[in-house]
């Protein structure tokens, strides 16, 4: 593509260059590429960088090939890679943020338009899934490079909707910019990424920038009705003349009525409109049902009346029932693993043994919040490693105690998996195993390791 088609609007330029490619990425520069500043830790590396044909930044380059100057690099960033991929946008494109629950979300939809015969295909921790097949991602949303090249093999699958996380990282870096949204939706809020965001309000900020600097004007939002930021997102939808679609136990639109656990799922009663439905979710976590109703209001804004959720099914990590007595949960957040609790025992009415850990290299804070959660509504505890990364793994783990002091300490993530589930089996409770979920790997003084919370559960061997 040449120079001034993909900048055409953006910047106006007066010379002219074929780009092969296009990055934010130094390391990925080739000859011929486009590259972006985006990040103040890329200005460093920036001048003197050898390979790329043209620079776009917010200060002076030396020794570039074609130097052009943006106040905000990183604002445009997305849509000149989704130019430059040339990808035809499906008919429904939503986007789903908030702490908790937005793979529950995205997997949920993509599966109840499948079930009414629909493409569908969706993006976010659980790696890219198109039709039932899925590649990992290595990120939550994804970098605006490696969007833009699934969204174009998702082109070549005539992909009719399309539903994908929002983490805050992936809207403060702007790699979703150069999509155009149908809808938007928000689950809930609290504490998280706050080694990321400066404090708990820029991390809402991040969250917020979705619905007023990414979702175009007169679409549509789905928002929880029973948080207390509803009523900023509320402003936000209005001010940009969003239609808006509420769910919860107070929503006007989508409401759960009633809630009643089974140990293989919940029955649910929902009213949708004026019409009431008594329905079986084959899911397990009471908090699911925030999920699925979210899930419901993004469906339906997209057109589909019919919604079979007798016929979902579970996600990997996400309540994961891997023995009768064992579950693994990817709950790595102080609300999140409050509600996997919770949910536990609403369904069993048992006691509960946690293993748990928080990961190295993230939020500190959450360390004391988890180890209250855990002593609180954890009948028995045992704190082992997460995904330590570069950090010291007994220090982790001693943030944690202080707050959990009941707990035992097992470093060994598969020693402390083994010893909770030979503690449950012989006392009759009820095994969480939380932080990780679906995760394949864990980091350890900067190595990565292959591992799987749920493999390990698997392969003990118990006398039954």
């Amino acid at each position: 593509m040449r120079l001034r088609e993909l900048l055409h609007n953006i910047i106006d330029v007066n010379f002219d260059v074929k780009i092969k490619g296009v990055t934010c990425n130094p390391k990925r520069i080739k000859k011929g590429y486009l590259f972006v500043y985006v990040s103040e830790e890329h200005e460093k590396c920036v001048n003197g960088i050898i390979g790329a044909s043209v620079i776009i930044a917010n200060f002076a380059v030396h020794d570039a090939g074609i130097y052009i100057f943006h106040p905000n690099p990183q604002e445009i960033y997305s849509e000149i890679v989704s130019r430059f991929y040339q990808f035809k946008q499906p008919k429904y494109v939503a986007a789903v943020t908030g702490t908790n629950g937005k793979t529950s979300v995205v997997e949920f939809c993509r599966q109840i338009w499948q079930n009414v015969g629909y493409n569908a295909a969706s993006i976010g921790t659980l790696g890219t899934c198109i039709n039932n097949n899925r590649k990992d991602n290595s990120l939550t949303t994804p970098g605006a490079e490696d969007l833009y090249a699934t969204l174009r093999d998702i082109n070549n699958k005539s992909i009719e909707h399309l539903v994908l996380e929002a983490s805050s990282h992936g809207i403060d870096q702007c790699r979703i910019h150069g999509l155009r949204l149908t809808a938007a939706a928000f689950t809930n809020f609290s504490q998280d990424h706050l080694d990321y965001h400066k404090n708990i309000d820029e991390y809402f900020e991040a969250k917020k920038r979705l619905f007023y600097e990414v979702l175009p004007k007169e679409k549509t939002a789905i928002l929880n009705a029973d948080i207390d930021e509803y009523y900023e997102l509320l402003k936000i939808a209005k001010e940009c003349s969003n239609k808006v679609v509420t769910y919860g136990k107070i929503a006007s639109n989508i409401a759960l009525i009633k809630q009643i656990p089974t140990q293989s799922g919940q029955h649910l009663t929902i009213k949708i409109g004026g019409e009431i439905y008594d329905t079986f979710f084959p899911v397990l976590g009471q908090f699911q049902a925030y999920n699925l109703l979210c899930a419901i209001g993004i469906v339906i804004s997209s057109g589909v009346e019919g919604i079979y959720i007798d016929k979902l099914v579970s996600l990997p990590g996400r309540m994961e029932k891997v023995k009768p007595f064992a579950f693994v949960d990817y709950a790595h957040t102080p609300g999140a693993l409050k509600q996997a609790l919770l949910s536990l025992k609403w369904h069993f009415n048992k006691k509960i043994i946690l293993v748990f850990g928080c990961g190295g290299n993230r939020d500190q804070k959450k360390r004391a919040e988890m180890g209250k959660i855990a002593q609180m509504y954890a009948d028995r505890v045992v704190v082992t490693d997460d995904n330590p990364r570069n950090e010291d793994p007994a220090k982790i783990r001693h943030d944690i105690l202080l707050y959990c002091s009941d707990a035992l300490e097992i470093g060994d993530r598969k020693e402390a998996i083994e010893k909770g589930i030979d503690i449950a089996y012989n006392e009759g409770m009820i095994l969480l195993v939380a932080g990780k979920g679906h995760e394949r790997s864990q980091t350890v003084s900067g190595q990565t390791f292959a591992f799987n919370d749920v493999g390990i559960i698997k392969n003990h061997a118990l006398t039954y």
